[in-house]
C-alpha cells in the first residue's frame, strides 16, 4: 500500500469518510440564528443594512447583511406607497362606509377626482437601471418650473368622461361649471342608469353652494369617507395616464404640449374601452367589492389598493 504515514493514519482513524472533500476557506461569519434575525429585522422594515447590522451587533460588513436578505425569496426591494395618515375617526368612518356599501351596484357610480400634471415630469423620485458602461441619465427640471396643469376627470362602467382643465385654485363656482359641462351631458346620456356621482370631501365639493347646485340638478352623490384614495379606482386611472404621458422619461417644452399629450392619452384609453380592446376599466369597477372587503378586514385601516 502506497501512501504517506499521515494518509494511512487518517484512514485508520475514519475509514468511512476517507478521501471525501472537505470544505476549505474561512468559516461562515454568520450563524443560522444570525441569518434568521437579519430576515426578521428586514421584514416590512425601512431599516438599512447598516441599521440592521448595528441593531443586532453583528461584526460583519453591510454587504454580508445585504446578501442574506437578497437570498431570501420572501424579501424583495420595494418602494413605499404614500397613503394618508388615518386617525381612529377616519378608520371608523371608512368601516361604516364599507359596511353600508357591501351590496352597492358599482356600475351605477361615476368616480371623479382632480389631478396635477407637470411639464417637467411627475412629482416624486426617478428610478432607472444604470448601465455602468454608459453615461448616467439625468432628470432635469427648469429653475422656475416648466408649468403645470390641473385636470378633472371621471369614469364609470359606461365609459370615460371628457377631461376638464381647470385653474390651480378651483372654487365652488368653477367646479359646478365643470360638472355642468362634463358630468351632466354624460349623466343625461345614460339617464336610465341613474348614475351616482362619487367625489371626495374637498371643500369645493361639499360647500353649501355646490350642494344646492347638485340638488337643483337632481344629481345624487355617494357619501365618501375622508382620506380614502385607496377606495377610489380613478387613482388607478391617473396612475395609468401618468405612465402613458411621461413614457420613457418624456418631458414637455410648453404647457400646451403637455395638454395635448394628456388629451391624446386620455382619449386613447377612452377608445380602448369603447372598442372593447381593453378590460382595464371593467376590472377597476369589479375591484370595488374587494376594496370594500379589505377595508372591513383591516378594521378601516389602509388597504393594498
Amino acid at each position: 500500500m502506497k501512501g504517506s504515514r499521515k494518509c494511512i493514519s487518517n484512514f485508520v482513524k475514519n475509514p468511512k469518510h476517507y478521501e471525501q472533500n472537505l470544505k476549505s476557506g474561512a468559516p461562515p461569519k454568520l450563524t443560522s440564528r444570525d441569518r434568521r434575525l437579519i430576515i426578521r429585522e428586514a421584514s416590512n422594515s425601512i431599516k438599512s443594512c447598516n441599521d440592521i447590522k448595528k441593531d443586532l451587533g453583528l461584526n460583519v460588513s453591510k454587504q454580508t447583511v445585504w446578501r442574506v436578505i437578497d437570498k431570501d425569496p420572501n424579501i424583495v426591494r420595494g418602494v413605499l406607497k404614500p397613503a394618508p395618515r388615518l386617525t381612529d375617526d377616519h378608520k371608523r368612518c371608512r368601516l361604516d362606509f364599507a359596511r353600508n356599501n357591501m351590496n352597492t351596484n358599482w356600475e351605477k357610480v361615476v368616480f371623479s377626482d382632480e389631478k396635477k400634471f407637470n411639464a417637467d415630469g411627475p412629482d416624486g423620485y426617478k428610478y432607472y437601471w444604470h448601465d455602468l458602461r454608459k453615461d448616467k441619465l439625468l432628470f432635469s427640471k427648469r429653475n422656475f418650473g416648466g408649468g403645470s396643469l390641473m385636470v378633472w376627470g371621471g369614469f364609470s362602467a359606461a365609459g370615460m368622461l371628457d377631461l376638464a382643465f381647470t385653474t390651480s385654485r378651483m372654487n365652488s363656482i368653477e367646479y359646478q361649471d365643470v360638472l355642468n359641462r362634463h358630468f351632466l351631458p354624460f349623466h343625461r346620456r345614460f339617464r336610465r342608469r341613474r348614475f351616482i356621482l362619487q367625489q371626495d370631501n374637498a371643500s369645493i365639493h361639499t360647500s353649501g353652494s355646490t350642494s344646492d347646485w347638485l340638488k337643483a340638478k337632481k344629481v345624487k352623490t355617494l357619501p365618501w369617507p375622508a382620506c380614502s384614495p385607496d377606495l377610489n379606482p380613478i387613482e388607478n386611472i391617473w396612475g395609468a395616464l401618468v405612465r402613458r404621458v411621461y413614457a420613457q422619461g418624456k418631458q414637455y417644452a410648453t404647457v400646451d404640449q403637455l395638454k395635448t399629450g394628456i388629451l391624446n392619452e386620455w382619449n386613447f384609453m377612452k377608445q380602448e374601452f369603447e372598442n372593447n380592446t381593453s378590460q382595464y376599466i371593467p376590472n377597476l369597477i369589479n375591484s370595488m367589492p374587494n376594496r370594500i372587503f379589505d377595508v372591513i378586514t383591516h378594521n378601516g385601516g389602509a388597504t393594498k389598493y
